[in-house]
């Protein structure tokens, strides 16, 4: 993967991965764990209505390689890459990135925490499939594919694009206070400090998610000393 993009091809995908592909023109990404043997955990949104033009061309079909219908399958699902996919391009969500990384890539894309190991990320991932299909209900900011994600790959639920989306508001809820107008320049420094500040400090709170990690490990590794 480069520094600006995290896009891989299927044959380096590896059990415990977080992957994601964009959609809707790249305005936001979908997010899931890949467990092996061509099968992808992802938590998506249930559609409520079905669509007869859909009916009618025969979309609204189970697939034949996985049985997965976007109609009748909500909440958290396991599928083939394919579906997971729709005909979109296949990246790997990168963890433990250092600063310069996280200032330039776009958010969704990588992450300062430290993930678990494979094994536990894909027991997460197949707990929440047996046990809890909804994983509290679907929110596009506050809990979504994103967050389940992380969460298997952590232990904390976390969304980095919708963290940046709710950023974004507030910086220009902050350089509008008064919903009067300014000269560009200004507005583009306030924005754009308002940006930074908040990459640095979305940085600083992931990387405590890699200390708690390390702390766990060393408290483990003392208990068994003694």
């Amino acid at each position: 993967m480069g520094l600006l993009s995290n896009r891989i091809e299927r044959s380096e995908l590896k059990k415990g991965d977080h992957i994601y592909c964009y959609r809707k023109a790249h305005t936001f990404s979908h997010h899931g764990i890949y467990v092996g043997n061509d099968r992808v955990i992802h938590f998506r949104k249930s559609k409520k209505k079905h669509n007869p033009i859909r009916t009618v061309l025969g979309r609204n079909k189970s697939c034949g390689e996985c049985g997965y219908n976007r109609i009748e399958d909500k909440g958290i699902v396991k599928t083939c890459v394919d579906c997971f996919l729709k005909h979109h391009r296949l990246f790997r969500f990168e963890y433990k990135v250092g600063v310069t990384e996280a200032m330039v890539k776009r958010s969704g894309t990588c992450s300062a925490a430290s993930p678990d190991l494979a094994e536990v990320v894909i027991q997460r991932a197949n707990d929440e499939l047996k046990n809890n299909k909804e994983f509290g209900g679907y929110d596009f900011v506050e809990n979504n594919c994103e967050c389940f994600a992380f969460y298997c790959t952590t232990g904390i639920p976390r969304s980095t694009q919708a963290n940046a989306f709710k950023d974004a508001i507030q910086n220009v809820r902050k350089t509008f206070p008064t919903g009067e107008h300014h000269s560009p320049k200004p507005i583009f420094e306030s924005l754009l400090k308002g940006y930074l500040d908040d990459k640095i400090r979305r940085f600083n709170e992931e990387s405590l998610i890699n200390k708690k990690n390390d702390d766990d490990d060393d408290d483990d590794g003392s208990d068994q000393d003694e």
